[in-house]
């Protein structure tokens, strides 16, 4: 699989404007300005990368796909960062800020075994992620993160975790910290 990370903090709508779609930018002219900076910069980094500005269509489940392309892109954003992954596989990623506090919700998707599993904060962060990829590569809107998924391996030092479902099917992703940032995506 050929696989590339694309990150962006957030930019404006007028440092996106030559990046994308005429019809992109007047959808985003709709949405608050945070959302509204979330969906273009997305697309003005893919268009960075490509070289040109892709027409984004969406599959029933609705991840975003490049209309007339075999490549796939996984999307994800915080308040301050937008994460894009681009492979020629089914891809997905997840991108979380450090200091947001998932331990006190950790019991909606970790076992009590994964929660032992947790040295830190970044640790239930990265599982979240884990969890988040998981369910966006699989789209399959019936998995469950708790009951359904578990986390079977993860190597800090690697910078690798694995997800498997329980249908026995299972994928490692790929951890990269920023100072303030995990993403998680797939290899």
């Amino acid at each position: 699989m050929i696989s590339q990370l694309l990150l962006s903090p957030l930019l404006t709508a007028e440092q996106c404007r030559d990046l994308v779609s005429e019809a992109d930018f007047l959808t985003a002219e709709s949405f608050c300005d945070s959302r509204a900076a979330e969906y273009l910069t997305w697309r003005a980094v893919l268009a960075n990368y490509l070289g040109n500005v892709p027409q984004i269509v969406y599959t029933e489940q609705g991840a975003p796909r490049i209309e007339g392309s075999d490549l796939y892109i996984g999307v994800s954003h915080t308040v301050d960062l937008v994460a894009v992954v681009v492979s020629d596989e089914a891809c997905a990623v997840d991108v979380e800020r450090k200091d947001r506090d998932v331990k006190r919700i950790s019991e909606r998707f970790l076992s009590a075994r994964e929660r032992e599993m947790c040295c830190s904060n970044e640790d239930f962060i990265t599982f979240w992620c884990a969890r988040e990829c998981y369910y966006k590569l699989r789209g399959d809107s019936s998995l469950s993160l708790l009951t359904d998924m578990r986390i079977t391996a993860y190597d800090q030092e690697a910078g690798c975790v694995t997800v498997e479902d329980n249908r026995a099917q299972s994928s490692t992703f790929r951890i990269e910290r920023t100072a303030e940032h995990i993403v998680v995506y797939t290899i």
